[in-house]
């Protein structure tokens, strides 16, 4: 089990995006960015950095071998900046972690340095993992300090990703069944945390993207979880995944699924958004294919229309 004060409270971060954000939300990158430095902190992130390899990984088409290679590049990228390696994705986080248990006892590694030694990347692997929703709970009295827009009348669905939890359960912060930190944030920022039956259910990606590649069964998980969080009365939804934000997110686009969609929120749009960082130019909560609908953004929602669905350009 983690502890808190072993997540660092200042200096310097990098910030590992991945693919998920950066492809398919921008406000992740910017809104991580700007509240970090905001706390007090001082994060990199580098164009060099390569994607984790866990979603090859798990269909098959990359074996552990290229894993730690792909890891072995993006730390080298990282240690130019700091020790601390921030991810803002459960599944770029659980990739660092098993490579980092497992490099000891792999055979492949020495062959993967060789490699790495004749590009002239030598990574010292002396570095420490941590998740963004980590870092910001360990920062969640300078956001109580520089929140402007309260949560009041959020109803909160929470969900920690499987590779957050489940990975590498011996680093969660807190319980690895059940980390209750963000509720904690929730709450404390004016939101009223949901509890629901499926809390510990799969978003449903991993059945899609994986080997197993059954995308009914996929569907049908997500749809499960989804249904389970309206039931309990949730308005809202929490993640720490930009996979599990997308899996949730893409049910608005399908008009047989969309009855069972929510709102979803990364944490790191979630602190940017009480941090009052502008919803469309910050956060691009426009690249969302369902609204955010609270009160407290009313005139979010006007826009967001306007831009989704007539294709006019933000000035």
């Amino acid at each position: 089990m983690k502890n808190i004060d072993e997540v660092p409270d200042k200096g310097s971060l990098y910030v590992f995006l991945g693919c998920q954000a950066k492809s398919r939300y921008p406000g992740i990158e910017y809104s991580t960015l700007k509240a970090l430095k905001n706390l007090g902190y001082t994060p990199y992130t580098s164009y060099e950095e390569a994607c984790c390899g866990s979603f090859a990984n798990f269909s098959g088409f990359a074996d552990f071998k290229i894993l730690i290679a792909l890891a072995g590049w993006n730390i080298w990228v990282a240690e130019k900046y700091s020790k601390n390696i921030v991810t803002v994705c459960d599944t770029c986080y659980g990739a660092f972690l098993r490579v980092l248990k497992n490099i000891k006892e792999n055979q492949s590694m020495l062959e993967v340095e060789k490699v790495l030694g004749n590009l002239s990347i030598k990574p010292d692997w002396d570095v420490n993992i941590f998740h963004v929703a980590e870092v910001f709970y360990r920062a969640k009295d300078k956001i109580l300090e520089q929140q402007k827009i309260s949560l009041e009348g959020a109803k909160v669905a929470v969900h920690y990703g499987c590779h957050y939890m489940k990975s590498s359960p011996e680093k969660v912060l807190g319980n690895s069944e059940d980390p209750g930190f963000l509720e904690e944030l929730i709450s404390k920022l004016g939101g009223e945390v949901v509890e629901y039956g499926e809390k510990h259910l799969c978003c449903g990606v991993k059945l899609n993207i994986s080997s197993l590649k059954n995308p009914e069964l996929s569907t049908n998980v997500t749809k499960a979880k989804l249904k389970s969080m309206k039931e309990a009365g949730a308005n809202l939804i929490v993640v720490t995944c930009p996979a599990c934000l997308y899996t949730f997110d893409e049910f608005a686009r399908n008009e047989k699924l969309k009855k069972f969609s929510l709102p979803v929120l990364h944490v790191s749009e979630l602190v940017g958004l009480v941090l009052g960082f502008d919803v469309l130019k910050e956060l691009a909560l426009q690249s969302h294919f369902t609204p955010i609908t609270l009160p407290q953004i009313e005139d979010y929602l006007k826009n967001w229309r306007m831009i989704r669905f007539k294709g006019k350009v933000l000035t």
